[in-house]
């Protein structure tokens, strides 16, 4: 049947954009403008739309996108602002039309597979790059002090410590002794790749967050005290045995401790400060339902008006922008599909599946706190891409037992 053959091709578009993501833009773009293409002629509407009314982490992604459309609606934003937050948050249909797509296991095992080889990839060339033994050739963005590849520190950062995490639990669940070295070896790699490699602030907070459950979901509460000790470990010896790593420290304490409200700061953690604190005065004056879609960047602007502040359209936190946008409605809504990704995942197909769920939930969540992750290209598509691929396995008869 014709119709059949179109949503394989969706299926096989969809595949490799795990493989893309952390290496092009472009090449993730084609594949997911032709995924959905093939998927809306690929028909059987009714039954697709079952398989989403079935899927809590579906029906709450529609419930914020409906949200994010009807933000658009009120406010003082332009329609041009509005259609650019529009298109930045497009990214979260990707959900809706990958979870009837992924309900085959193998094709899910594939998906997964490529995303790991990319990020194998880039872990390689990082650790090259490190070396030095392209410095003089410009083939790659980073350089030896920040060894990043393909994509911008911050987001190689953040996929790698998710990679880290993602390797571990290869190891964890690997059957043959040498599958649990190799893997576990990869894993530290990985790890030492964010912490010492690569300046990302926003991967140590990630990786640090992904180590802790880690450690409780293997160990519980021996675990959680052992991540403890581990992490204080890593960063007492990074500290002082890395240049890199404790100039980076250094700075963030020198940079908040030199802070001043509303005096207009020109340090990257003095920025993060006053657009938090800017931003909490925005939700402050418009609580319920926020300034609405786009209406960040001209509510900013009003509220910084006759100060030495920098203007901004985004304030650098996932949770802060959507509330300010959405009032506390919105923020319900992005919580609600947390909340829903967290608890259906234990009707995922197996433990790896489990485990992957919650950790790129959590990846997701603690990047969150320091960059608005959904409005970033590669992270928010990397969230929409995880979850209609992980969640697709959903079983509520799974999550009953």
């Amino acid at each position: 049947m014709i119709q059949n053959k179109f949503d394989d091709l969706a299926k096989w578009m969809a595949i490799p954009i795990g493989f893309t993501l952390p290496i092009s833009t472009a090449a993730d773009n084609i594949l997911l403008y032709l995924a959905l293409l093939f998927f809306l002629l690929g028909g059987h509407y009714q039954l697709k739309l079952r398989t989403l009314a079935a899927n809590p982490v579906a029906v709450a992604t529609l419930l914020l996108v409906s949200a994010l459309l009807l933000g658009g609606l009120y406010g003082n934003a332009t329609w041009s602002e509005v259609h650019h937050y529009w298109r930045k948050y497009a990214s979260l249909l990707a959900i809706l039309f990958l979870i009837p797509l992924f309900q085959n296991q193998r094709s899910r095992e594939y998906a997964l597979n490529g995303f790991m080889l990319a990020m194998a990839l880039t872990l390689f060339l990082s650790c090259v790059i490190a070396t030095g033994w392209f410095a003089d050739h410009g083939w790659f963005q980073g350089s030896m002090d920040n060894a990043f590849v393909f994509k911008l520190h911050i987001t190689q950062n953040v996929f790698m410590a998710f990679f880290a995490y993602a390797l571990a639990l290869k190891a964890k669940y690997a059957v043959q002794k040498k599958w649990r070295l190799a893997f576990g070896a990869a894993a530290l790699l990985a790890a030492f790749n964010v912490l010492f490699m690569v300046q990302g602030r926003t991967g140590y907070v990630a990786l640090t967050v992904l180590l802790t459950y880690f450690c409780f979901r293997w160990l519980r509460w021996k675990g959680l005290a052992l991540a403890v000790l581990a992490g204080i470990s890593v960063v007492c010896a990074g500290y002082f045995l890395s240049a890199t790593l404790s100039e980076r420290v250094d700075l963030v304490f020198q940079e908040t401790s030199a802070w001043k409200p509303g005096h207009g700061a020109i340090s990257s953690s003095g920025l993060r400060m006053d657009y938090w604190t800017n931003s909490l005065h925005i939700i402050h004056d418009h609580p319920l339902l926020g300034v609405g879609t786009g209406g960040f960047e001209k509510a900013y602007a009003g509220k910084i008006q006759g100060t030495n502040m920098a203007p901004s359209n985004n304030p650098h936190n996932q949770f802060l922008l959507i509330t300010v946008q959405l009032g506390v409605v919105g923020l319900g809504l992005l919580l609600l599909l947390f909340f829903q990704q967290w608890r259906t995942a234990t009707g995922l197909p197996t433990l790896f599946e489990q485990d992957m769920a919650r950790g790129m939930l959590l990846t997701i969540m603690s990047g969150s706190l320091l960059n608005s992750l959904l409005l970033d290209h590669a992270e928010g598509l990397f969230f929409a891409w995880m979850s209609g691929v992980l969640f697709a396995g959903y079983s509520a008869v799974r999550h009953r037992q």
